[in-house]
């Protein structure tokens, strides 16, 4: 065995040991026992990803879609407890943590036996999401936050803790084509990618290094973790992974986060190339209003037939969107938003970065 080899395989153990080893308190639930339900899992991943632990590895992250905040992504990564625990009827989202290979699975705890639904992200995958969001919600029927779960794992690659070098795209997706924005005024990775960008600075340094992985959100033009509706068209809308939004010039988006605490809403209008944006106007203390934005639109509109109509949805955005909430808060945190200001220095998406910025962005 040479040099490279030898410590791949050493940090591979390492990695492993930092979650199976690690002086854990007993699982709470006695159907599962911690280690075994590991195991399931790396052998899952070791048998769908081919070249799973051939490689410099840093680990598989694990997120509770019923639980969020039970979570588990190797410490050497990030701040974060190695101990998670496994609870019955809960629904678990795991993969890599390399962005490139990080083909995602998802089990469902159920009476002391999983059912796992592997690599959902690919394209010619062993399973889809609408499959997994069908089991789940026949299971959920009489469950009363079956919507909130239900939100989280139709959004579910939110929940999840990312890294890369180079890679932009999960490598069993590499040669599919990506389909185009039908206005070709407006690219949806660009545009999305400055949403992204607008959402991650509206909250703080420590919600944003503590519970989100920054670097994407964005993916395959599709908005990753947050919503995008159309105030204009409400046919036209991202609510999940299984829709896409398409960008049209003239027309008005509401878009947040879909974690409720998170979920600082902002106003974003397509105009000739150009994104006019009302920020957090959910938020009191902020410069935007929903006041500002309605004087803004009645002139804008003002010979357009449709006018009252777009303006009665934007007065009531927040309908028009889905949220979930998050260790127990279920009402935005505005206080986040409003210290999100101090910051000097915006974080730029991995999409931003890879193809640069539309037009221009203005900030009304």
């Amino acid at each position: 065995m040479n040099l490279k080899n030898l410590l791949t395989a050493f940090f591979s153990i390492f990695v492993f040991s930092q979650i199976v080893l690690c002086q854990c308190p007993k699982n709470p639930d006695a159907l599962y026992e911690r280690e075994k339900i590991l195991t399931i899992f790396e052998d899952t991943l070791k048998n769908s990803i081919p070249i799973y632990g051939r490689t410099f590895y840093t680990g598989y992250f694990i997120y509770d879609l019923t639980d969020p905040s039970n979570k588990y992504v190797p410490k050497h990564l990030a701040q974060a407890e190695s101990c998670i625990n496994f609870i019955d009827n809960h629904i678990y989202h795991f993969s890599p943590v390399v962005y490139e290979d990080s083909l995602s699975h998802i089990a469902v705890l159920e009476n002391g036996r999983l059912e796992i639904f592997k690599s959902i992200n690919c394209l010619n995958g062993n399973n889809t999401l609408s499959e997994v969001i069908k089991y789940v919600e026949k299971k959920l029927k009489a469950d009363k936050n079956s919507g909130e779960v239900l939100t989280r794992l139709k959004n579910y690659r939110r929940y999840g803790y990312y890294r890369t070098i180079d890679g932009y795209r999960v490598s069993c997706n590499w040669d599919k084509e990506i389909p185009e924005n039908s206005d070709k005024l407006y690219d949806q990775g660009k545009v999305l990618g400055q949403l992204s960008d607008i959402l991650r600075n509206s909250v703080s340094e420590k919600v944003k290094n503590e519970w989100f992985s920054w670097w994407f959100s964005v993916e395959e033009s599709r908005a990753n973790g947050f919503f995008v509706y159309d105030l204009t068209e409400p046919i036209n809308k991202q609510t999940s992974l299984l829709e896409r939004v398409e960008l049209k010039n003239n027309h008005v988006y509401h878009f947040a986060f879909i974690d409720a605490p998170f979920s600082f809403s902002n106003i974003a209008i397509l105009e000739d190339g150009k994104l006019k944006i009302f920020k957090a106007i959910n938020c009191k203390g902020k410069d935007d209003s929903l006041q500002d934005v309605t004087a803004y639109l009645n002139e804008k509109l003002k010979n357009d037939k449709n006018k009252d109509e777009i303006i009665k949805r934007v007065k009531n955005y927040r309908s028009y969107g889905v949220y979930a909430s998050f260790n127990g808060l279920s009402a935005p945190q505005c206080e986040e938003a409003l210290s999100a200001t101090k910051q000097l220095l915006p974080i730029p998406s991995l999409e931003h970065l890879l193809t640069g910025a539309i037009k221009s962005v203005t900030h009304y």
